[in-house]
């Protein structure tokens, strides 16, 4: 687990994210945390289904790469959005990350400290150096929340830029 400000990051387990694509409330129960406005949609559910669960049962893997966290605001005690890593540290010692807020909850900073929080951690790790993301070039929410956490523009291309941040 992961402590930001207002937030914990929880890494699921298998069973766990089993649980967060059945939909319900069978995840919140498991883990004693209110019920709300938990959304798994494409295209995580499908990669979530296609390779996440797949690479969590594979022991050659490192799970805590592969797998979703989940953001639990512990005021709210409700989960506000998912993140996770896209597979462990490459030979350039990279790791890449994807995130995405739950509707409603997004436009309260959330993200900027999961991105913190998630990169802080990964950046703490023996055997990476560089945390990398993608947006889409319009997508200027998702660029403002790598700025705020000083990751830079490394590449792009008609749609889509690539962000890292090094260790310092």
């Amino acid at each position: 687990m992961i402590a930001t400000p207002r937030l914990t990051l929880i890494p699921l387990t298998v069973d766990q994210v089993r649980l967060h694509i059945a939909g319900g409330t069978r995840l919140e129960d498991e883990l004693g945390v209110r019920s709300g406005h938990r959304e798994v949609a494409e295209p995580l559910l499908s990669i979530i289904k296609a390779f996440t669960i797949p690479f969590l049962q594979s022991p050659d893997r490192q799970p805590i790469y592969d797998t979703i966290w989940v953001a639990l605001d512990r005021e709210l005690n409700q989960f506000v959005a998912d993140a996770k890593f896209k597979g462990a540290p490459d030979e350039e010692q990279t790791v890449e990350i994807g995130y995405g807020t739950y509707p409603a909850f997004q436009r309260r900073g959330y993200m900027t400290e999961i991105v913190g929080g998630l990169t802080a951690w990964a950046l703490s790790q023996p055997g990476v150096d560089r945390v990398t993301a993608e947006t889409a070039l319009n997508n200027t929410a998702s660029q403002a929340v790598l700025l705020n956490n000083q990751f830079m523009p490394f590449e792009q291309d008609e749609y889509v830029r690539w962000w890292e941040k090094r260790r310092p």
